[in-house]
């Protein structure tokens, strides 16, 4: 591509006065949308694929699925409309797991798999519309609390 630099700056000029999160997000759902175009692009095969339900509003991760830079592999466990929350899969002697080890990805960090700590959930919500739910919840229960009967955490009812 000849200019390059001409055309990213043209680019990014849709971004002025947003804010980080917003371009991160946005950037994230260009990224989403181009996983699943064909090739060459097209602007009709674009406008179907954003309108289809293929990506939606509160998908973060759409393929459901991240690998750790050690190798192991992170099972999906749960969402909610702004948080996936993965389990890496660890494999010890003979299959059998000593302790579970818990990830998740955000809306507003939508491309790091962070660890599932209360410091790192406050860090990642911190001036957005859900710290305030983060701390009331964090203030009643454990981050890692599960429903009796589903098991199902219930960081993701918030």
């Amino acid at each position: 591509m000849k200019n390059q630099k001409e055309f990213l700056i043209e680019l990014i000029k849709n971004l002025d006065g947003m804010s980080k999160t917003k371009a991160y997000e946005l950037t994230h759902r260009i990224e989403t949308l181009l996983y699943y175009a064909s090739n060459p692009l097209s602007i009709e095969n674009l406008k179907t694929i954003i309108s289809s339900k293929l990506i939606t509003e509160d998908e973060i991760d759409p393929f459901y699925f991240s690998i750790l830079p050690n190798g192991n592999f992170c099972e999906f466990k749960g969402r909610n409309s702004w948080l996936h929350i993965y389990k890496e899969n660890k494999k010890l002697l003979h299959n059998c797991y000593l302790f579970d080890t818990y990830y998740y990805k955000t809306k507003y960090a939508p491309l790091e798999l962070l660890k599932l700590t209360k410091k790192n959930v406050l860090e990642s919500v911190k001036d957005t519309d859900k710290e305030n739910d983060i701390h009331e919840f964090l203030s009643q229960y454990r981050l890692k609390k599960r429903e009796h009967g589903t098991n199902k955490l219930q960081l993701l009812n918030i």
